[in-house]
Formats: structure tokens, sequence, C-alpha cells
């Protein structure tokens, strides 16, 4: 086993990559490093990022190419000059929207869907199916924002978005697909952003067409009990509104994104628990997520695949393990596949297997330094 550690490892790596017939551990930064192992009963060549919380402070960010949700970029683009980052979300062809939340700096370009999401909250990390809470207020007439940038289709949101206004910015694109439940109502924003601003109405109507917003316009679907509300708004009329993606028990996500399975939860295997594809779950593909221990470290570990004899990815419940020997207590599955890359000060760390090289993605996880 060749060995070359900046720092002290966290976890025996007889433990943690049993059988490794390599393991190399470099430091990134003060209580952040980077290991790679190669395991050939696998075979899979891992990498960890390791972020020690008592001697770094992590400043998260959750980053979005361009400035449409379709839009997409390598993890390598995406994450910059920041000291780290791997991909996140799964994200909708052709395109790159996010099929869950995407919040930056608190204010969220898309709203959540029925699927777990890892956020950074006031105190730490949680993963849980998030939801948009909000309210949109002419005076003292008001309603429920349930929704930020998502159709209310059935495969794209939420129950709660049937009941309640969605608010579409211009991070939607050029159109809004008709929705023959819901009350349009079109306005010409004066200041703000998603998480809060003002607008003046222009018009009211069905939306029961395609909505192709004007430049400086944003619009809100009102749909069931919200639907009276929208019909009360009047041209030249102030709609005030303010919102947030908010984790189980309330607390608002500062950077939020999704993922899809939770893999562990205080310190319990949870993939049984959920309904995961056959030719997902069990079969082996390249992975990437993001977990946590109870001693304070945040695990950033990707798992390269489809390149044997050199790596042949894991399935989600050897994902599982793995976590578990690396100590963690919680843990989240992200995009893989041919998405998974893992990205230190600008160079890519993993073999990403699509034969093009480092695939283009929806958005990413970074690392931006540490305080």
């Amino acid at each position: 086993m060749a060995t070359a550690c900046a720092s002290t490892p966290r976890t025996d790596a007889t433990t943690a990559f049993p059988g490794a017939d390599t393991v190399r551990t470099t430091r990134i930064a003060n209580g952040v490093t980077h290991t790679y192992a190669h395991m050939p009963s696998g075979p899979w060549a891992i990498h960890v990022i390791d972020i020690d919380t008592a001697r770094c402070s992590p400043v998260l960010e959750v980053r979005k190419p361009g400035t449409i949700l379709s839009a997409r970029a390598t993890t390598t683009a995406i994450t910059g000059d920041a000291l780290a980052g791997i991909n996140a979300d799964f994200f909708m062809l052709p395109g790159g929207t996010p099929v869950g939340a995407h919040v930056t700096h608190g204010v969220p370009l898309v709203g959540p869907a029925d699927r777990q999401v890892f956020a950074v909250v006031q105190r730490g990390w949680r993963v849980g199916v998030a939801r948009t809470t909000g309210i949109a207020r002419t005076r003292d007439d008001s309603t429920a924002i349930t929704q930020i940038n998502r159709p209310g289709t059935a495969s794209a949101a939420y129950t709660g978005t049937r009941n309640g206004v969605t608010l579409f910015t211009p991070w939607i694109g050029d159109s809004i697909p008709a929705d023959s439940a819901a009350v349009r109502v079109m306005m010409r924003k004066l200041d703000g952003n998603e998480a809060g601003g003002r607008a003046v109405v222009v018009r009211v109507g069905n939306a029961s067409d395609v909505t192709r917003p004007g430049a400086g316009e944003v619009v809100m679907f009102a749909r069931a009990s919200a639907q009276s509300w929208a019909r009360r708004r009047v041209a030249g009329d102030t709609v005030v509104w303010s919102a947030a993606v908010t984790m189980p028990g309330g607390e608002r996500g500062i950077e939020v994104v999704g993922g899809f399975p939770e893999l562990l939860r205080g310190g319990r295997e949870v993939l049984s628990e959920q309904t995961v594809r056959a030719d997902f779950g069990p079969t082996r593909h390249p992975r990437t997520a993001i977990g946590w221990t109870a001693r304070g470290h945040l695990l950033l570990v990707l798992v390269d695949g489809r390149q044997p004899p050199f790596s042949a990815g894991m399935t989600l419940d050897e994902m599982t393990q793995l976590f578990s020997r690396l100590g963690a207590t919680d843990a989240l599955n992200l995009d893989g596949g041919g998405s998974s890359a893992m990205v230190v000060r600008g160079r890519v760390m993993n073999k990403p297997s699509d034969a093009t090289g480092e695939r283009a993605v929806g958005n990413a996880l970074v690392l931006r330094e540490c305080r």
C-alpha cells in the first residue's frame, strides 16, 4: 500500500478501504483532504474529500451555470477557482434543469419536488424532503406561494403545487407550459429576486396557452384556493412576495441541492425504505454522494464506474456500505453515471465514464473556501 498523507486520517484505511492496493491522501487546505483509494476486489476507484469542520469552517455553495434553468456546464467550469466541487443533482435532458430544488445564498432558483435535498441551514446540514414556503401580498390581501419556477405537472411538482401560487422568473426561460387549472398574473418587476421582491400587475387571465414573459416580467400561476386572490388583482396593483425552501421543522435552506435516494439517516440504513428502479439501485454505476459523520466531518464521495478492470462502479447498497466504513451517520446519493466528476483546485480528480470526457451538468456543489 502506498500512502502519502498530509494530515492524520480520520478513518483507518484498512477499515475504510479493505484490500486496497493504493491509498493516497493529500492536503487541499487546512482541515480538507482528498483521498484516492483503489480496491481490486470491486474493482473500485474511490475519491473522498474530507472536510474536518473543527479545522475548516466550510463555505459551501450550490452553483448553477448560465442564466436559465436549462443551462449546463462541466463541473470544472462551474467550480471555477473554488477549492473543490462535485457534480450535484439529476437534471432534465436535453437541458440542465435540476430535478430537485436549487437554492444559492438563500435565493431559490427552482423549488423542490417529492424527493430529498441536501441543505446547508443556519446550524449545519440537513437531508430531507423540502417545501417552498412563501407569501404573495397586495396590501392586506395575501395568498401562499408554494412553488418557484416549476410547472405543476405530475412529474415535476409535489402535491402542494396544485394549491397555491407558483412564481415564475426569468430563470424559467422564454416560455412557461400551459396550465388550464391556473389563473395567470402577468407583472412588471420593480425589484428583488426569487427570495423576495415587488412587481406591478399588468394583466390577469387564464393560463391555458403557453406563457412567454417579456423582458422584465415575472409571472404568477394561481391554482385552487389561490385563484380567488389572483382574480382580485387588477392592472396597477403592486404585489410583494417573499419565498424560501424550508426543511422539515421549518429551517430555511441557505444552499440547497436535490438528490436521491437517501442512504443513511442517523446511522441507520434507509435505502430499503425507498422505491428505487432495478436498473438504477442494484446495478453498478459511477456514483457521487455526500454525507457526514457524528464527529463533524463532511464527506464528498465519488466512485468511478463503467471502466473495468479499472473501476466497475457501485450499487447503491455498496455505496451505503462505503459511507458506513468511512464513519458516516448520514448520506444522500447525488447524480452519477457519466455526470460523476470531482474537481480539486481546477483539476478533475476522477476518470469520467463518458467517452467524450467530462459531461456538462445542471449544477454543482462547491467548497468555495474555509473560514
